[in-house]
């Protein structure tokens, strides 16, 4: 390899180091960012398909005569419900849509 092949290999070596340093603070905050808001993400209907499969409703006291509903069993205090603006939250059964903090399904568990 002659000297000017090599000095031109570390001259790249250095450019894309230095490239590659500058954009890490710009990966980071890309990678951190949410794909969609909370308030922007629309609420799960009880007609939804994946909502009728587990029995879930806006409302816990609509699944009262439900034979795996328990009094007081609601999705805001599910294991699955991440608590996003108070009436509203995500659930992981249910990517992508909100659920009513007030609401029940078939799937719910308690927290630890």
């Amino acid at each position: 390899m002659s000297d000017r092949s090599k000095a031109f290999s570390r001259r790249h070596f250095l450019k894309g180091t230095a490239l590659g340093l500058a954009t890490l603070p710009l990966a980071g905050t890309v990678l951190r960012a949410p794909s969609a808001r909370a308030d922007e993400l629309p609420r799960l209907e009880e007609d939804d398909p994946a909502a009728q499969a587990v029995d879930y409703v806006h409302d816990a006291a609509d699944a009262a005569d439900h034979p795996d509903y328990e009094e007081g069993q609601l999705c805001a205090n599910c294991q699955l419900y991440t608590d996003e603006n108070g009436e509203w939250g995500e659930c992981s059964v249910f990517p992508g849509k909100l659920v009513a903090a007030q609401g029940w399904c078939n799937v719910w568990v308690p927290v630890n």
